[in-house]
């Protein structure tokens, strides 16, 4: 047997050397195989020496699990800022391991995942055969998460995700309404429903953030809505009232004065009563359903108002965000009012300042024409 500074190797009966070193605990442990020259099993003693130092070291015998069970657990252990998921987030993360990952990847274990596996999935998954750009950037983002959280467990040595731009999202620009259309699309909904389409557009509150409305938050005379909680709908678990998505999604936002009328109408005409009340209920009482709303709401009001296709009622975000840019405000003014934590969150909704340079292009090419035709023959 000889002795390095670090590690030990041994020659075997069987004329092959075997490589032995601590493991964190000082316990000595065999490396996962033999060698077949006592040069090889010193140079993987080296190489393991570095790692453990460097802080990039991963047990190999460690990452045995599939990454099927794995992925699983960590869902179910995640935390984000101290905090278990989100119901809807873990309920999207499933639905993105079961349709997309796990067939492919799942019966892999995590120490032989390679980048070479991962990058023939992406391509198959953002393919013209795959869900799409935008589909296939979620589930890499997801896989190169859960994998990082195993290099920190020191199951893998390093993250076979290495794709650049891979999770980056290059979604389609969406529908930007005339102020027209949007008023066309107040008129086309029944009266239950002009306030929340009000609403939606002018404060930018997302669908969940409506439906979990109460009565104590509207002050209509301050002229502002207190968002506090939010409505989340999961497969299984049925329904359930929790704080925003964020601590930023926490937050008063003015209401432009012009909808307190059609707020305070709604208020005495539709509402549950009592300050828990929910502000905006179906024809029977009851609490707004996503899907229904859609559905039987908002698809008919937006083909009558000439929306384009494929438009949601989310969109209405980037409308009242674009409108509030017009008016001054600031990236960190629509931050607030979106209820978005980083200014790139808020930036998507933006787009006064490319409509402001597209016009101020066309009226320079109004002048040029209009200069030429006044010049002489």
């Amino acid at each position: 047997m000889s002795r390095r500074g670090w590690g030990t190797v041994r020659k075997l009966s069987s004329g092959r050397y075997q490589a032995r070193y601590p493991d964190g605990s000082g316990t000595q442990v065999s490396a996962p195989s033999t060698f077949a020259t006592k040069a090889e099993a010193d140079r993987w003693l080296a190489r393991a020496q570095t790692e453990m130092d460097s802080g990039r070291w991963a047990n190999p015998k460690a990452g045995k699990e599939t990454l099927k069970g794995y992925a699983e657990r960590w869902v179910e252990t995640r935390l984000v800022r101290g905090r278990p998921l989100a119901p809807r987030t873990a309920e999207l993360y499933r639905a993105q391991l079961k349709n997309h990952i796990i067939p492919a990847l799942g019966a892999t274990q995590l120490r032989q995942l390679e980048t070479s596996a991962v990058r023939a999935w992406y391509g198959k998954l953002s393919g013209p055969g795959g869900p799409g750009q935008v589909t296939a950037a979620k589930c890499y983002r997801l896989l190169r998460a859960i994998c990082t959280t195993a290099v920190d467990d020191n199951l893998i040595g390093r993250n076979p995700c290495a794709i650049r731009g891979a999770g980056q999202e290059r979604s389609s620009e969406r529908p930007m309404f005339s102020l027209a259309q949007v008023q066309a699309l107040v008129d086309a909904v029944e009266d239950r429903w002009r306030a929340l389409i009000l609403l939606a557009a002018w404060t930018g509150l997302r669908i969940g953030e409506l439906s979990a409305l109460r009565r104590e938050h509207l002050d209509l005379k301050a002229g502002t809505v207190s968002v506090k909680s939010a409505v989340v709908d999961v497969i299984g678990q049925g329904r359930s009232y929790g704080p925003p998505k964020s601590v930023a999604g926490r937050r008063a936002v003015a209401i432009p004065p012009h909808i307190i009328g059609d707020l305070e109408h709604h208020l005495a005409m539709y509402a549950q009563a009592g300050a828990q009340g929910l502000v905006f209920v179906g024809p029977k009482g009851g609490p707004i359903r996503r899907n229904n709303f859609s559905s039987r709401v908002w698809a008919p009001a937006a083909e009558a108002a000439g929306l384009p296709a494929g438009s949601h009622l989310h969109d209405l975000r980037g409308w009242g965000a674009t409108i509030a840019a017009r008016h001054g405000a600031t990236t960190r003014e629509l931050m607030h009012r979106l209820g978005h934590a980083s200014p790139a969150a808020a930036l998507r909704y933006q787009r006064a300042e490319q409509e402001r340079d597209a016009a101020l292009a066309a009226s320079m090419s109004a002048a040029l024409r209009q200069s030429e035709g006044m010049a002489p023959s």
